[in-house]
């Protein structure tokens, strides 16, 4: 009976050092919106490799949407994107969203609700505290105003929404696609 609790014990650590503990990540929690109004809490988090950042949506309907330092207020292609994700007020469970930290490179977010990320709901992971620091992103994103008309993105390539192919340019996410989260673009 000893032997084989010494035996299971000295399995566990090998285990856990062959192939590393189970949860070798750490998790990141960040309130969107809710009672502290339009913003991200904590409104930047700095994360290791591998960490977790998981978001919990509260009352309202916001998103977390990947943009980039250069462009706060506009989805960056090919990023992460929640969709909107609607909480009454009364709701007992809010949905997450979680993403994982792939590398030591700064992430930009901001919420696609219409005039949101112009009224500073913007989040990053690991922005650097010199040059394109958070400060500067919120700035920009404060100065955007871009909401209003429904913004715009230059992709460069094509694009294919299943019905229209559309060769470069510049692009404006309509509101519906705001509203609804989903994708659907109109040339500008």
């Amino acid at each position: 009976m000893l032997f084989t609790s010494i035996l299971t014990a000295s399995l566990t650590i090998l285990s856990s050092a062959v192939f590393g503990a189970a949860n070798d990540y750490k998790t990141h929690d960040v309130i969107v919106g809710g009672a502290a109004g339009l913003v991200y809490t904590p409104n930047q988090v700095w994360a290791e490799v591998g960490d977790h950042v998981k978001f919990h949506f509260q009352f309202k309907n916001h998103t977390v949407t990947q943009s980039s330092f250069d462009d706060p207020c506009n989805p960056l292609k090919g990023g992460f994107d929640s969709g909107f994700n609607p909480v009454a007020p009364d709701a007992k469970d809010s949905p997450t969203f979680t993403i994982e930290v792939k590398d030591e490179a700064p992430i930009w977010v901001h919420c696609e609700q219409v005039d949101h990320c112009p009224s500073g709901m913007v989040f990053a992971v690991n922005a650097p505290e010199k040059g394109n620091t958070f400060e500067k992103f919120l700035e920009k994103a404060k100065e955007s105003g871009e909401y209003h008309d429904g913004g715009s993105y230059n992709d460069g390539g094509s694009y294919n929404d299943g019905g229209s192919n559309y060769d470069g340019g510049s692009y404006k996410r309509s509101l519906i696609s705001r509203i609804t989260g989903k994708r659907n673009v109109v040339k500008a």
